[in-house]
């Protein structure tokens, strides 16, 4: 009957791990390997090396056999190189990877403080979260461990992989067994226990927990039907020691004579695992130091890179600048040449301005004059041809008159007898103060505001209404 249960078993978890292979000779390769597991690892192993060996595995299938492989060597007490496969960064482990890494540096008593934050949506992660934890408030101070968080992980159990979940709920077992003797945990005990009803290493956790709180008839029910034989050749230490653990308690309460041999057994296994541990703690801090080694050459190549990159860029931008440079100066000066060729024929070509007899320019300068007393500059119409032919003289006299004497030409002699004019209106009549823009623009002759103040601005300093403001301040 229990060799059927244990088939049971096997055959559920290997439907849970390996269903999705699809060659059956892999699937059935996977399940043997996995019934071997927990009492024969070193079993398991010689049928995961003929499954490499022989078979093109998938990604799900290598992942399967990866993690297969860790336990197999965890199991046999070949720590280092268990540490070699999960050395790699979290971030490169599959989800159950990361776990049984957990377990494993757990038995070894180091700190695990990597980062788990890419497998927050994982509830294989999140599962064994909440078991690492309440596994610390054990060692830390257990009378705070409620019995409602125990059932609450039952609970979630019931969901969670079991496979996966093995490592971290054997350890919760485990130190709950080594506790100071509480019945109150019994039924988490017990319920694991079922839970894992086929795992030979639950069952003797579970003993051991009976006798720690006096019902050493229920453990011995448990004891008789160990395969005992197979525990004493077992290559899974572990489960070794834990099962001469169980003998001890057992003997030790039930004063048999075997009781001696046993602790001897028990000691030389503790040393042999204590120094493959010590070993494998200093194997596994040998591969964080390289790590960091790396990452840090890796940090500092890069930089160099970065560097390189940017010095070259630097460079080049450099030489684009210097090269542009030159080439805008030679612009420049071919378009200075070029203007000075156009000057040059321009003034060739210019004709030689008339010369006005002395006479009819001091004529033409009373006429202005003349004309400066009148408005008539403010008229819209006002242009050179205009005034030209109301001075009775030609553009060509007027012109050049204006130049010479006024010192600037048409436009700008207008524009300023205009701006003149509005001026004097702004200082005489305060009303005008009060208009807008664009009146004293028109007023003034010209036909756009902008253009009146531009002017106005040019000739006074100032805005027209700063200045305007100016008058108003003045006169406060």
């Amino acid at each position: 009957m229990l060799k059927k249960l244990i088939y049971l078993f096997i055959l559920l978890c290997n439907v849970l791990l390996f269903g999705k292979s699809a060659d059956p000779e892999v699937r059935q390769l996977f399940q043997k390997a996995n019934y071997d597991l927990v009492l024969r690892p070193d079993k398991s192993a010689e049928v995961l090396d003929y499954l490499e060996k022989n078979f093109k595995l998938e990604r799900d299938d290598r992942e399967k056999l990866n993690d297969l492989r860790i336990k197999s060597l965890f199991y046999q007490n070949k720590l280092p190189e268990a540490l070699k496969l999960v050395s790699a960064e979290d971030n490169g482990l599959p989800p159950g990877t990361v776990v049984l890494k957990r377990s494993i540096l757990r038995y070894l008593n180091i700190n695990d403080d990597s980062a788990t934050g890419n497998y927050n949506n994982n509830s294989e992660v999140r599962f064994s979260d909440k078991v690492v934890k309440l596994l610390q408030q054990f060692n830390s101070d257990p009378s705070k461990i409620n019995p409602q968080q125990l059932l609450s992980v039952l609970e979630d159990s019931k969901s969670s992989n079991l496979v996966t979940a093995r490592e971290d709920l054997l350890d919760l077992a485990d130190v709950i067994a080594g506790q100071e003797p509480d019945v109150k945990y019994e039924f988490f005990m017990r319920a694991i226990s079922d839970l894992y009803r086929n795992d030979v290493q639950f069952r003797v956790v579970y003993a051991k927990y009976l006798i720690n709180i006096g019902k050493v008839a229920e453990a011995e029910k448990i004891i008789v039907q160990l395969p005992s034989d197979d525990l004493d050749r077992t290559t899974n230490l572990a489960l070794r020691l834990d099962y001469y653990d169980l003998l001890v308690k057992f003997y030790a309460f039930t004063k048999q004579i075997q009781y001696k041999e046993i602790i001897k057994q028990r000691e030389t296994l503790t040393k042999t695992l204590n120094l493959t541990r010590d070993t494998a703690k200093n194997k596994w801090f040998n591969i964080v130091e390289d790590r960091f080694r790396n990452d840090e050459e890796s940090l500092i190549k890069s930089r160099k890179s970065l560097l390189f990159s940017i010095l070259g860029f630097g460079f080049l931008a450099i030489a684009v600048l210097v090269w542009r440079y030159f080439q805008i100066n030679t612009q420049v000066k071919e378009y200075e040449n070029f203007i000075a060729k156009i000057n040059l024929l321009k003034e060739k070509k210019a004709p030689q301005p008339q010369v006005i007899s002395e006479k009819t320019e001091n004529l033409l300068l009373k006429k202005l004059e003349d004309f400066e007393k009148t408005e008539d500059y403010i008229r819209t119409d006002m242009s050179l041809q205009n005034l030209a032919k109301k001075l009775e003289t030609n553009t060509k006299y007027l012109s050049e008159t204006i130049n010479t004497h006024k010192q600037k030409n048409f436009n700008a002699y207008i524009n300023e007898l205009r701006i003149n004019y509005i001026v004097n209106k702004l200082k005489e009549k305060p009303v005008y103060r009060s208009y807008k823009i664009r009146y004293l623009a028109e007023e003034s002759g010209f036909s756009t505001h902008s253009a009146f103040a531009a002017v106005f601005k040019s000739v006074t300093g100032m805005s027209p209404a700063n200045y305007i403001q100016l008058l108003k301040e003045k006169e406060a």
